[in-house]
Order: structure tokens, then C-alpha cells, then sequence
């Protein structure tokens, strides 16, 4: 048993075991938008993460993936077909230019055939300032981080020394790495314009909170690592956040898991991850309070239904990522009166499979 003296003598953290009422995590809970708004919107496209944006939700997941020409591309499957009808093949060995014009809508509705699959880049540029990214790294190609360090760094999201933080809180310098190395090792996400670490933009969120309609928490003081704006990489792949880690070694990473045991908590401390995103469907409240004592915020996936959001909550997570982000705010409004105006939510639960 991952024991409160295994933590103890292993972390440099105080051990509160904080029994909460459903009611009272529920006021405290992130959700996250599953590939954007994909109960609304055909998942990991412009338009699905605009209909979470602009409804209110600023924190979104998405997944990236490499092309054959080196292009840093959202999707989620690696092999063409489920959400581009008519193409087939793998991502990993389809050039740019095979992908950037494909229908990646229609398959949703026809109304969204003019969707396309985007950039990374366009991302970054796009939602800069006003959103939180929670990016995995879905394929095991070994220039993934690398390359995605890279595009945070051409976009301004992370810095490329301490010195260039500007107010963005300071961090130990990255190891060297060998000029092969696609980019110089960076650090804290940038502080302009206001992104995570920038204690300035932060003062002012909480000192407007009570103003601002917001959907993405329902808890004026989320925790640190769900701030907005922000950057969680993520992975199921430790080697991949072990290579990310070492370039990145001042963002938030999260490890995707199915379970949560002794061993995964140990490995994703040692790798450096702030974050452990379990399988909502085998929590409880016992096994999230553990990492949570060892400094380990708490993200759940695979949230279903109604009843999985209820439970994640319950338990003590965080935050989750869901399909319908709209829908589970009414949900956590009705399990706690809000603190906050919401924006009305709207209805209907289809969309991306369950997935992290």
C-alpha cells in the first residue's frame, strides 16, 4: 500500500486528508472540453474548441501527432478515416499536404464540411491569452516533444531562458541539450499576454472573478495547475513526458493512466509530473487522496455520463474531461448553487467516443 509515510519520507509536502462533501468539490471542479465541444462540434477542429471557448469554457483537451514531413497536426486517431470519410492510411506517413484540405466535418453533420483538420500552430495563435490547452502527445514518434516544444516556443507560449520570463515565475534552468535537440531546452510558459505564471494577469482574474461569467470552474481559486491562461501536456506515454519534461521542464505534465497504484505514483513523481489523469471509472476517494498528499493535482477521463461526473467529483478530483461541458455545469450548478452567473448551458451528449 502507497502508505502517509511512503509520502512522507518521499515528498516535500504536508499530508491533509480533506474529507469534502459532493457539494462542496463540485464547487471546486475544472471541466474540460473533450477535443473542444464534441457533443456540438465534429471533435479536435476550430470550430469545436471556439464553441467551448466562447460558451465559457476555456479549458479544452486536444491531441497532437506528427505527419511524415515533420507537421504537428490535431487528431486524435492515428489512422485516417473515422473523422476524415474517404481517406485512409496513417497519420505518421501522410504528408501535410494530403491532410490540410480533407473534410473532417461532414462525418459530424453536413453542415461542418468546411472543417479541417488544424495545426498546433493554429492553436497556440488562436487561443494565446485566453485559454488552457491540456495537449497530449497521442503517438509514440520519438520527434514528437521536441517538435511541439518548438511550436510553443515560435508561438510565445513558453520562453527559451529564465531570463526571457519576464514576470513569469522562475524555474531551475533546463539541462543542455545536445545540438541535435530540435529546440533549446525552455521553461515557464510566457508571461505575455498573461499566460501561466503571470501573477499580474492572475491578481486581476481573482479580483474580477465574481464579475465575469465563467464555466470552465466553479470555484473563484481552481488549483494552480488549472490556471487561465495555461499548458498541461499530457501522455499515456511516460517516455514521451520524459523527453517532454526535459525540454519543458517549467509546464504542468500530466501522465494518463487506467489505474492508479503504488508504482504509478511513484514513476510519475519521479518523472517530474505535477498531474496524474486517471480512468474515471475506477476512483475513489481513498485512491485520490494519495497523490493528491504527494503534490499531485488529479484530471479524470473517460467521464461517460452524468453519474461518472458525479462519482469524479465526489472522489475529489480536480477536474475531468468531458464531451459535454455545458451540460455537466448544469450538473454541478444543481448539485451546488452557483457562486457565479453562468452562461445557459445547452443540451444534447454525442459526440467524441470515450477516449482520453
Amino acid at each position: 500500500m502507497f502508505t502517509e509515510s511512503y509520502v512522507r519520507q518521499n515528498t516535500h509536502v504536508n499530508l491533509r486528508h480533506v474529507h469534502m462533501s459532493e457539494s462542496q468539490a463540485a464547487q471546486e471542479f475544472v471541466l474540460v472540453a473533450h477535443r473542444g465541444n464534441s457533443a456540438n462540434a465534429p471533435e479536435n477542429t476550430i470550430v469545436a474548441f471556439d464553441f467551448a471557448v466562447d460558451s465559457g469554457f476555456p479549458h479544452f483537451e486536444t491531441d497532437c501527432q506528427l505527419t511524415a514531413d515533420g507537421a504537428v497536426v490535431v487528431l486524435h486517431d492515428e489512422h485516417l478515416g473515422r473523422t476524415t470519410p474517404g481517406a485512409q492510411g496513417a497519420v505518421a506517413e501522410a504528408a501535410w499536404a494530403d491532410l490540410r484540405d480533407l473534410d473532417a466535418g461532414s462525418w459530424f453533420a453536413p453542415a461542418f464540411a468546411d472543417a479541417r483538420i488544424p495545426l498546433l500552430k493554429d492553436l497556440l495563435q488562436r487561443y494565446r491569452g485566453r485559454a488552457h490547452i491540456h495537449l497530449e502527445l497521442k503517438s509514440k514518434q520519438p520527434e514528437l516533444p521536441g517538435r511541439v516544444a518548438q511550436e510553443l516556443l515560435a508561438a510565445g507560449w513558453v520562453t527559451g531562458s529564465a531570463g526571457e520570463q519576464h514576470r513569469a515565475t522562475a524555474v531551475a534552468p533546463a539541462p543542455a541539450l545536445a545540438a541535435a535537440a530540435a529546440p533549446a531546452a525552455v521553461h515557464a510558459p510566457a508571461a505575455a499576454p498573461g499566460l501561466q505564471g503571470d501573477s499580474t494577469h492572475q491578481n486581476q482574474n481573482q479580483n474580477q472573478d465574481q464579475n465575469i461569467p465563467d464555466g470552465h470552474s466553479l470555484h473563484p481559486h481552481p488549483h494552480p495547475d488549472f490556471a487561465v491562461p495555461g499548458l498541461t501536456i499530457t501522455s499515456f506515454h511516460l517516455e514521451q513526458l520524459h523527453r517532454s519534461l526535459t525540454l519543458l521542464p517549467g509546464v504542468t505534465h500530466g501522465w494518463l493512466v487506467h489505474e492508479l497504484t503504488d508504482d504509478i505514483i511513484r514513476e510519475a513523481l519521479a518523472a517530474g509530473c505535477r498531474q496524474v489523469c486517471p480512468r474515471a471509472n475506477v476512483l475513489s476517494a481513498a485512491a485520490v487522496q494519495l497523490p493528491a498528499a504527494a503534490g499531485l493535482s488529479v484530471r479524470a477521463w473517460g467521464v461517460k455520463d452524468m453519474a461518472l461526473l458525479r462519482h469524479v467529483v465526489g472522489c475529489g478530483c480536480q477536474g475531468a474531461t468531458v464531451n459535454w461541458p455545458r451540460e455537466a455545469r448544469e450538473e454541478l450548478l444543481r448539485v451546488q448553487p452557483p457562486l457565479r452567473q453562468a452562461p445557459q448551458a445547452g443540451h444534447g451528449q454525442q459526440g467524441a467516443p470515450e477516449s482520453a
